[in-house]
């Protein structure tokens, strides 16, 4: 843990410290209290992470979260081998103005869990849920022996960031039994996945001529540029790739040390490139493309970057289709 002072101004900061029996009492004495308050809540988000040093990040990220999306937030701080265990329980209200007028809130309740077991994390998520309201949990740790079926059966969006994981095919190997455990596959969403939203979306304007669309099979090398750390993001693009062409293009990754999460692809073949790239601060892609004699040449805008941008865009297209489940076996193959 870190110092016990650092810790201290951290829990400071996730509002009034309440008895977990307690709970839904001071949150009716707090809307109470202000008839100017609204409560608003569209789903339950709850972020679990089992380190101490990001619960200050995490409550900054909820609270820029619920700015844009009205929710019932749960920030669960997981110590499972904190001894003796103990579990402690804080309130807020994330508020907003609205048209000027009325001021909008989303409930958020933060639990730290010294010796925190899976049963335990499970009770805490369950008996504060918002009624019926679809459950999003982002996982912020490793898919450890915490995350069980009771738990994931009950999820109806799991938010990962797998360029977080320091094995991620271990932990790609527990994510992909999980699915096929459960009698409805629950929906994944990787942030790593998303980061390569604007490279996927760029990339498909390098070839919309129907000369470029027949030489596909020319294509041969995938050359990605990524920021250090973010290797997975590198590789879930690649198998998108290969996945759209039908083919198995020798992938080649450039890692750099400072930039956005990914800097330049370039796919290439005899007679056939394609190139999208982003300067370190830039807010937009340049595209540049040839085939034969026909060349093309486009800027587009980036996508956003924060973990709470992120986030945000997930929720506004909560009930979207992805083709994330689907490439796993693909990525998987690509990890050593």
């Amino acid at each position: 843990m870190p110092a016990v002072s650092s810790f201290d101004s951290d829990l400071d900061r996730l509002g009034l410290e309440t008895p977990i029996s307690g709970i839904d009492r001071a949150l009716k004495k707090l809307w109470e209290s202000d008839e100017a308050k609204t409560r608003a809540s569209l789903i339950n988000l709850a972020i679990y992470t089992e380190d101490c040093s990001v619960l200050s990040e995490d409550n900054e990220l909820l609270d820029n979260v619920a700015a844009q999306n009205a929710c019932r937030a749960l920030l669960i701080l997981a110590l499972p081998e904190s001894q003796p265990p103990r579990a402690r329980a804080w309130i807020q209200a994330r508020c907003r103005p609205y048209q000027g007028k009325q001021v909008v809130c989303s409930e958020q309740i933060s639990f730290v869990l010294e010796g925190g077991d899976a049963t335990q994390v499970q009770n805490i998520v369950f008996a504060h849920l918002d009624s019926d309201l679809p459950l999003v949990v982002w996982w912020q740790a490793d898919l450890s022996k915490n995350f069980e079926e009771r738990l994931y059966s009950r999820i109806d969006t799991l938010v990962i960031d797998s360029s977080r994981w320091e094995d991620p095919g271990r932990q790609f190997d527990v994510l992909l039994a999980a699915m096929k455990a459960g009698e409805e596959e629950f929906n994944v969403r990787d942030l790593a996945w998303t980061r390569s939203h604007f490279m996927r979306t760029a990339l498909a304007t390098c070839f919309q001529d129907a000369t470029a669309c027949r030489n596909f099979s020319k294509l041969t090398t995938i050359r990605i540029t990524h920021l250090n750390g973010q290797r997975t993001t590198a590789l879930l693009l690649a198998a998108w790739i290969n996945q759209r062409l039908k083919a198995s293009l020798e992938v080649e990754l450039i890692e750099k040390d400072s930039g956005p999460a990914l800097q330049g692809l370039v796919l290439e073949g005899e007679g056939i490139r394609g190139e999208v790239h982003r300067d370190c601060d830039s807010c937009f892609v340049r595209v540049n493309s040839t085939c034969g004699d026909h060349k093309h040449e486009e800027l587009l805008p980036a996508d956003v970057d924060s973990d709470a941008e992120l986030v945000s865009e997930l929720l506004s297209r909560f009930h979207g289709s992805t083709l994330y489940s689907s490439m796993l076996p693909f990525v998987r193959s690509m990890l050593k």
